[in-house]
């Protein structure tokens, strides 16, 4: 764990209740900032061909982008490297990282 994630641990322990609301808000926001800024980026960057991950309930996934919409993009699973085109996915940009081939 990283020193800041200690930190962060520690101040969940010794927080008041109003202090632990407000700091979870602070930590809320500029996670959306920054996933809004990623979506923004990939708006603009991510084709069709494109590989991507994304965290899902069975962890990290990798795939390759079928179609980008407007604030979604079409996924296809990776299964053994390869593109299963069976198993589509419709995630939102905030969700995407974009990743070398």
């Amino acid at each position: 764990m990283s020193d800041s994630l200690a930190i962060i641990r520690t101040y969940a322990h010794t927080l008041t209740d109003a202090e632990l609301a407000s700091a979870w808000r602070i930590l809320y926001e500029e996670h959306n900032r920054r996933g809004e800024k990623n979506a923004k980026v990939l708006k603009h960057s991510l084709k069709e061909g494109d590989h991507v991950e994304w965290t899902g309930r069975r962890g990290v996934i990798t795939g390759e982008v079928v179609r980008v919409k407007r604030k979604k993009a079409i996924c296809a699973e990776h299964l053994n490297g390869r593109p299963d085109h069976s198993s589509r996915w419709d995630i939102p940009m905030s969700m995407l990282r974009k990743i070398s081939k």
